[in-house]
């Protein structure tokens, strides 16, 4: 008798280019064969949406009205009902937030909280835990966080309870190695020769990363190495707004912004310094993939940063919009290769240790496993 997958979907905002959408798309591929999967939008399906669809895991948006849209949960406890959801796996807390409220029409799916990152700053709202405590966390079965300081941040400006947050760190799997002449080849393309020392980043352009930081960091850095470049990988809201900024400390020349590129951990591997300059972070998936590659890096010390790089052991980990900090850092970075090198080596073993892919995946598979039982 053929056995009957269970339904598990994936609730999110959108599968537009982020941190927390890149993990639904390989969870989702990594779970297909235990779990009949599905994914569900809050606000609009994404450039990622046609990704899945070609993998045969169905993609449906709600498209969520502003403000508190109440039908939004109904929809989502119909398409729950109609589909014999067993677990939603909600990413992030508004996901979280309609899928407990779809409960209420429709109580069968499990519920379980993934917090991926938080917004800064932080915003207190008493009535917001009120309500958390009162109902939102009763309809949940489990909560995760993916770093420590996202689970305190939960406990805080969430209203949960610190025993029921489990810490599971997000993972990725090692791109393959470029060898050195594809990778000289592709800092060609950028402007970038051999002799150049090549800081970058890359993610969502969006305030929170603070990228107005590197760039400064960077222009302070040239006036010291004349060879220090940059390459800035990603798009959002803030992308004219930073392109802007770099015109205006005249980096134009020597400051990369190719927007969204599909291989961008490719060209994570033609960086001499990776950089994370935001102002909170949870863990960041770039951040994992330019330590798996063996690039050298430079942190701030907020979110899940340092729970992640190791200050003076895995790599630099500098103040909080500290341009000076950061600024030193590039610049030792680029005199004492062989520390950077000593950095990497340390990190790439950590990362074997804590951030594959696979043990990620495990503690998420015992995880659903619990909740079915």
């Amino acid at each position: 008798m053929k056995m009957v997958k269970p339904r598990l979907l994936h609730l999110l905002h959108s599968l537009n280019p982020g941190g927390a959408e890149r993990l639904a798309v390989q969870m989702g591929q990594a779970f297909a064969g235990d779990f009949k999967v599905s994914v569900v939008c809050l606000d609009e399906p994404g450039l990622w949406a046609d990704e899945l669809r070609r993998r045969g895991i169905p993609v449906h948006c709600l498209y969520r009205q502003s403000g508190l849209d109440i039908s939004s949960a109904v929809k989502l406890a119909q398409y729950c009902r109609r589909h014999q959801v067993d677990i939603i796996h909600a990413h992030q807390c508004t996901p979280w937030f309609y899928a407990a409220l779809s409960r209420l029409v429709y109580s069968p799916p499990r519920l379980l909280l993934e917090e991926h990152g938080r917004f800064f700053p932080e915003v207190m709202s008493r009535k917001r835990i009120f309500f958390n405590r009162i109902l939102i966390r009763h309809l949940t079965h489990r909560f995760v966080a993916v770093s420590e300081d996202v689970k305190n941040r939960l406990v805080r400006y969430e209203g949960l309870d610190q025993t029921q947050i489990e810490v599971i760190y997000n993972g990725v799997v090692p791109d393959i190695q470029l060898d050195a002449a594809e990778r000289n080849q592709l800092r060609r393309s950028f402007g970038t020769g051999a002799e150049d020392f090549l800081v970058g980043t890359a993610g969502r352009f969006d305030r929170i990363k603070n990228l107005p930081m590197l760039l400064k960091s960077i222009a302070a850095a040239r006036e010291k190495i004349s060879s220090v470049r940059g390459l800035l990988i990603g798009n959002g809201p803030a992308f004219e707004q930073i392109k802007r900024l770099r015109d205006d400390l005249g980096l134009s020349d020597t400051v990369v912004m190719p927007g969204h590129r599909d291989d961008a951990r490719k060209l994570i591997q033609c960086m001499d310094l990776f950089v994370l300059s935001s102002f909170s972070e949870g863990t960041s998936m770039a951040l994992l993939e330019a330590i798996a590659a063996g690039v050298p890096v430079a942190v701030t010390g907020v979110g899940g940063n340092p729970e992640v790089v190791i200050s003076g052991l895995t790599g630099w980990v500098v103040a909080s919009d500290s341009v000076q900090d950061l600024k030193n850092a590039v610049v030792e970075a680029a005199f004492h290769p062989e520390k950077a090198r000593q950095f990497s080596d340390f990190g790439r073993r950590r990362f074997d240790e804590k951030f594959t892919l696979e043990k990620m995946l495990c503690g998420y598979r015992r995880i659903y496993s619990e909740m079915m039982n």
